[in-house]
């Protein structure tokens, strides 16, 4: 199972309680949420301690057979560990079916007329449902944490069991489709365009399970944004304000231990192996920066450069560039 997957839980509610219904958040019997938390504390625990036995024995059959081996070979591999202290509910739900399983999906809206509202749709297997919505707090990423337990007899399972990012630097997918329409009102393309790469980096928190509904409107701003682009930045682009006439080719993003930064790709005609020569070029090169790309050198903690001889495309192999990061020097307001 991949952990950029999100990850579901199935039922719960009282195995003798069979009256139809949906409960959220604070409408939940307080023993009901008592037992969902302490299930997922257990399924957090065994993670981080790579208790791929204790962690079969919380799947219902149907969950391990689907992804059980590929999951378990994930968490012995992967160095991932996940602290239950940081650990928050964003929303929680208990469902009942009175006495009938679910034929069809189940769409679970969550807010109203807010930006971040979003629809979680998946499959019941149990009578009674008990599903968390819940993160990590962590910086710069933090992951999501969607669990689904069904009730079995007397015992709770998991149905469905999602993990993926959810944040980066503290911004959803929501908080950097609103920072790109910002800084493409403002004409910052060049920021505009990295804001919404890592947009939809955090649309799928939970998989093909949970969907925002301003969806449509960042697929229709990716599609402004892209046109405008190709209007203005005729890529590979001479960087003529510096006298070695480097060759600017991509902007994109780096990530750092700090977080997520702007990265300048350009192809140099000093030699890879004269690192003071680069390294004044890179000077020039952010020197001049906001002239060509408006904004870029604003309000940024940092940002990195990578200079080829060869500008990357079809290769056998990668190429070999230098990299330089520079300390951001301008701030600007932040939206």
């Amino acid at each position: 199972m991949n952990f950029k997957r999100g990850w579901v839980l199935g039922c719960l509610l009282l195995a003798a309680c069979h009256k139809n219904g949906t409960w959220v958040d604070g409408q939940i019997d307080p023993g009901i949420r008592q037992t969902i938390d302490a299930l997922n504390a257990k399924v957090i625990n065994g993670i981080s301690a790579k208790d791929t036995a204790g962690l079969k024995g919380m799947f219902s059959d149907s969950l391990w057979s689907r992804v059980g081996p590929a999951f378990a070979a994930q968490v012995m591999t992967n160095g991932v560990s996940f602290d239950t202290g940081k650990f928050k509910i964003r929303n929680q739900y208990y469902m009942v079916f009175g006495g009938t399983t679910p034929k069809s999906n189940t769409n679970l809206h969550r807010g109203k007329g807010n930006d971040h509202d979003y629809v979680l749709t998946f499959q019941p297997m149990n009578e009674e449902t008990g599903m968390t919505v819940g993160y990590f707090n962590d910086t710069p990423e933090s992951f999501a944490l969607t669990t689904a337990y069904g009730k079995y007899g007397d015992s709770w399972k998991l149905n469905i069991l999602e993990i993926g990012l959810l944040k980066v630097m503290n911004r959803d997918a929501i908080d950097w489709y609103q920072r790109a329409q910002h800084d493409y009102e403002k004409g910052f393309l060049a920021d505009a365009a990295n804001d919404l790469l890592i947009c939809e980096q955090l649309l799928r928190p939970a998989g093909d399970m949970l969907h925002y509904e301003k969806e449509k409107d960042i697929n229709d701003m990716d599609q402004r944004l892209t046109a405008a682009i190709a209007q203005r930045y005729p890529f590979p682009m001479t960087d003529s304000l510096v006298s070695t006439k480097p060759s600017i080719f991509r902007i994109s993003l780096n990530r750092a231990p700090e977080g997520y930064y702007p990265l300048v790709l350009y192809k140099t005609k000093l030699p890879l192996k004269d690192t003071l020569a680069l390294s004044r070029e890179c000077d020039a090169v952010y020197a001049h920066l906001g002239q060509l790309f408006s904004g870029l050198d604003e309000g940024k903690r940092y940002l990195y450069f990578r200079a080829y001889t060869q500008i990357p495309g079809d290769t056998t192999g990668a190429l070999a560039y230098k990299e330089f990061k520079r300390a951001g020097r301008i701030k600007r307001e932040e939206p």
